[in-house]
């Protein structure tokens, strides 16, 4: 099952712009856990908006929401 996420770019001072993605639940990506602050590869379906941010080349991204497919 495939799911797309509405991606935030984090900012300093303000938002970035908006972007979507979208993974199969066997794919690996990188994320950064809040609660440990450290950068982890964990597979698309263990993502959660409220734990993880989303690394995108180099970038970090706010998930704002899943959209399931």
């Amino acid at each position: 099952m495939e799911r797309t996420y509405r991606l935030l770019l984090r900012g300093r001072n303000r938002p970035g712009p908006m972007r979507q993605q979208t993974y199969a639940a066997g794919d690996n990506v990188d994320v950064r856990d809040l609660m440990t602050c450290s950068t982890q590869h964990v597979r698309a379906d263990e993502l959660s908006p409220y734990r993880h941010t989303l690394i995108l080349d180099g970038l970090e991204y706010q998930i704002l929401n899943v959209l399931r497919q």
